[in-house]
């Protein structure tokens, strides 16, 4: 007779009655060591130890769970916004220094005035909110983590209005969140306080392009960042297609009238010079433009300065507004737009030049259009549904890879595969970089004033009738100026005129027609009283007034 074999309980199991941790098998059925009988077990073929290892074994796939980032609020989302605002500057003042070889100090000048603008902020966590209002006096590291926040909420990341009024101490304003667009402008202030001559409507461009970090700058952000910041945040980061025109001179002057209240901050003025000669080619006029600019600039007394003293800013006191403004006027007077014939009094007379306006309609519509096949940079988001339908195939590749750049961010891949699905395999040349700058730009004006240069017609001098008997002169057709105050107003030539100087200087339209009207008064009152200054003196008075240039 085989000895008994004993087996052991599995782990936490014994025998009910006796406690028993062995146990054998007789006739089918178990038993513990000590004869007890094991109801619930039945004998098995197969080894115990071996029991559930027969055959193939499959497991189900664990899915891959996802870890949600817990979204930040109140001080510490609005201080995480701040970070995320420092960061796209960062990049902007990088690529101006490498790209556009802006000078090494630039950086710093840029770092001293984020630092100022978060400053005026309230101190996250603290129970007084005047501190906040330059009272720090502990010295910060510039672009670092600031620990400030704000007591602003989302509704209020609009732009303030540009006066002084709203900005006064007395009236308990303070500073509010910086929006996306004052990432640009504290670059622009960065120009000018180094007199680097660098316009808005460049700053645009640069923007426009996706050259400088700014349409796309939310996709740039770390994708734990974006996670972990509020969606009202998201949304303050999330800019349309486009800068509209004038959105960031009002930053601009927002922030100048901020810093000069205070911190008691002037900028320098306007370095305005290059910039006029540069927006004088770009719409193809005659020298003799440049010639009378600088002569009012002598009447008006103005050092193309922002303005920060009285209660309301006027659109001609915005610098770049007043320089395209005097150049769209003197055009006006040197090469009328209205079709009224005004000759020269003499050779020596500006208007001695006649401008073919139609002609120069004609040079600037064939220099936009362009005979490159290819879609303008800068000028993608005007492609609407119906231009895809029929545009030709290489500038809806150029619109395709603009879409890709600037929209298709990092958040959703199977997203990004469905759209790039059904343009895979397809190659395409290597498309030149086009440039509004460079060989390419100057090549492009050189055409331009050949062209114009062709057209330029010389009239003869019709010198001023003999005095009255009472020694006054009867007025001339050419001494008078009309004054289009709406663009309703403005002739068809004017209309064209007007709106490609408002494009070139990054401004709209109306805009552009309040400041030539502002400056036009302004000229008007200086020539009344150059009127009667002089009748003044043939009287014998003694007349007490300004040095005015003649």
């Amino acid at each position: 007779m085989a000895p008994t074999k004993y087996h052991k309980f599995r782990s936490g199991e014994r025998c009910d009655e006796c406690g028993a941790r062995q146990w054998y098998a007789q006739d089918a059925l178990r038993y513990c060591r000590n004869g007890h009988r094991l109801e619930g077990f039945a004998e098995h073929e197969a080894d115990e130890d071996n029991f559930g290892t027969q055959g193939k074994v499959s497991r189900k796939k664990k899915e891959k769970r996802q870890k949600v980032a817990v979204k930040l609020s109140g001080d510490e989302g609005r201080e995480l916004y701040l970070e995320v605002l420092q960061l796209i500057l960062v990049k902007q003042v990088r690529w101006l220094v490498i790209e556009k070889e802006f000078p090494d100090d630039f950086e710093e000048i840029v770092r001293a005035l984020w630092s100022l603008r978060v400053r005026s902020l309230p101190v996250r966590g603290s129970g007084n909110e005047e501190e906040g209002r330059g009272g720090r006096e502990e010295s910060q590291p510039l672009f670092s983590s600031m620990g400030e926040g704000t007591g602003s909420e989302s509704e209020e990341l609009g732009l303030s209005d540009a006066t002084t009024a709203t900005w006064a101490p007395d009236a308990g304003k303070r500073w509010k969140l910086p929006k996306l667009i004052d990432t640009l402008a504290l670059c622009y202030l960065g120009c000018l306080v180094r007199r680097l001559p660098a316009s808005m409507a460049e700053f645009c461009g640069w923007a426009q392009r996706g050259e400088i970090d700014f349409l796309a700058a939310f996709n740039g952000i770390p994708r734990n960042v974006r996670d972990r910041l509020p969606a009202e945040y998201h949304r303050a980061l999330q800019v349309r297609d486009h800068i509209p025109p004038g959105r960031l001179q009002a930053a601009v002057q927002d922030l100048v009238i901020a810093y000069k209240v205070n911190f008691e901050t002037v900028f320098p003025p306007l370095n305005y010079v290059p910039i006029l000669v540069r927006f004088i080619t770009e719409l193809t006029l005659p020298i003799e433009v440049y010639m009378a600019v600088k002569c009012m600039t002598e009447i008006l007394k103005t050092d193309y300065s922002y303005h920060t003293g009285g209660k309301t800013i006027r659109t001609m006191d915005n610098p770049e507004v007043l320089l395209v403004s005097l150049i769209v006027v003197s055009a006006k007077l040197l090469y009328p737009l209205d079709g009224i014939e005004r000759p020269p009094r003499s050779h020596e007379d500006p208007r001695s030049l006649k401008m073919d306006w139609a002609k120069w309609q004609e040079v600037m519509q064939d220099d936009t259009a362009g005979t490159s096949s290819n879609l303008q940079r800068g000028e993608e988001y005007k492609v609407g549904p119906e231009d895809v339908l029929t545009m030709e195939k290489t500038k809806l590749d150029d619109f395709m890879d603009w879409f890709e750049k600037m929209w298709i961010a990092d958040g959703d891949a199977k997203t990004d595969e469905r759209i790039r699905e059904p343009f895979e395999n397809q190659k395409r040349p290597t498309l030149p970089n086009q440039e509004s700058n460079g060989d390419g730009g100057s090549e492009r004006i050189r055409n331009r004033y050949e062209a114009m240069n062709s057209s330029l017609q010389v009239v003869e001098p019709v010198p001023d009738p003999e005095e009255l008997e009472n020694g006054k002169k009867e007025k001339q057709d050419r001494d008078f100026c009309p004054v289009w105050r709406t663009e309703e107003d403005l002739p068809d030539a004017a209309k064209v005129f007007y709106g490609k100087a408002a494009s070139t200087a990054a401004v709209t339209l109306n805009t552009l027609i309040k400041g030539t009207t502002q400056v036009e008064n302004r000229l008007a009152v200086w020539c009344n009283q150059r009127v009667k200054r002089e009748r003044d003196k043939g009287k014998g008075k003694a007349v007490l007034m300004d040095d005015d240039s003649d």
